[in-house]
């Protein structure tokens, strides 16, 4: 399977690249053998936004995204599929996506969705104790270092909290260990949120999956609200991709720029006024595995091997 993994330059994972992982052996019941982007083998592609990066050989996809204004070196330009590459696509992780790789004659089916919808199944944490108001979750870009250990850059003024809200609001940084305790932790301090606003798109998958009220944190100015999909204002196209293939035609926006501070009670009341939960359940997207499954959808804990999933390499 092809996914981002950790480096000697990089040793802290990103969690949202991580679980590509925990996901695919957690429903396979195996452990996963890495392969390079551009390996001219038969692998499969499962979370994130890394189909328009794959080159060479035969790739199964599974609830990937497309960057589609992205050729597989990662510049920009628009994406053609590679000469030497076939896709066999299985589901993607939105209608963005869909309609992006029909365009380019590419066969894709009407299943949509991201594969980290399943993590409580794998994570159930169904008592546990909420610490805080509200998580803010950031992206990645907004970290002073690429390491767990990273705070906010401090120029990022939206991301101030006074003193007395510092036991309430909790700013949550998704580089974790490269392994199953230090994610397991990380989704934790997630779950024991009451609210979540998240610039990071799998900020919004895992607080919707467990049905936590939630926003995207956006940086632009203007009115927040329910952003329409095919509307004139900017919505970051991840976020466009996943939750049209929830079946939202609207994002649900909290915008703010990063050079002011943020009023948090007024973002606190905005979640809970506009906030509801998805219907989507993920059948579709369960069904569509293109490996014999170890686990059945109808359960709502699954029994994963511990030796499987800390085998990998995250």
């Amino acid at each position: 399977m092809s996914w981002v993994w950790t480096t000697q330059q990089h040793p802290d994972a990103n969690l949202g690249d991580a679980l590509s992982a925990v996901m695919v052996s957690a429903i396979s019941g195996l452990k996963i053998d890495p392969s390079a982007f551009n390996q001219k083998s038969e692998r499969m592609t499962a979370v994130g936004t890394i189909g328009h990066a794959q080159r060479g050989g035969k790739v199964h996809v599974w609830g990937t995204g497309f960057d589609l204004n992205r050729d597989p070196t990662g510049a920009v330009g628009e994406y053609r599929v590679p000469e030497d590459t076939t896709l066999v696509v299985h589901a993607v992780r939105g209608k963005q996506t869909a309609a992006g790789l029909r365009k380019l004659g590419v066969d894709v089916p009407d299943i949509f969705g991201d594969p980290v919808w399943f993590l409580p199944r794998i994570f159930p944490f169904a008592s546990l104790e909420k610490k805080y108001e509200l998580g803010v979750i950031v992206h990645i870009s907004e970290l002073d270092e690429a390491t767990a250990q990273a705070t906010v850059r401090k120029n990022l003024l939206r991301y101030n909290i006074p003193l007395e809200l510092s036991k309430e609001i909790k700013i949550i940084n998704t580089y974790t260990g490269a392994n199953l305790a230090g994610m397991h932790d990380k989704i934790e301090e997630i779950v024991s949120c009451r609210r979540i606003l998240s610039t990071s798109l799998h900020g919004l998958v895992i607080a919707e999956t467990y049905n936590i009220p939630c926003a995207w944190f956006s940086t632009n100015q203007g009115e927040s609200g329910f952003l329409p999909i095919d509307g004139s204002r900017p919505i970051d196209h991840r976020m466009i991709d996943f939750y049209g293939g929830v079946d939202r035609d609207a994002v649900l926006s909290y915008l703010h720029p990063h050079h002011k501070e943020t009023a948090w009670e007024k973002a606190i009341a905005f979640i809970d006024t506009h906030w509801q939960p998805l219907t989507y359940t993920g059948e579709a997207l369960f069904n569509a595995f293109p490996l014999k499954h170890a686990v059945r959808f109808q359960d709502n804990v699954w029994n994963c091997s511990p030796e499987v999933l800390q085998g990998n390499r995250y």
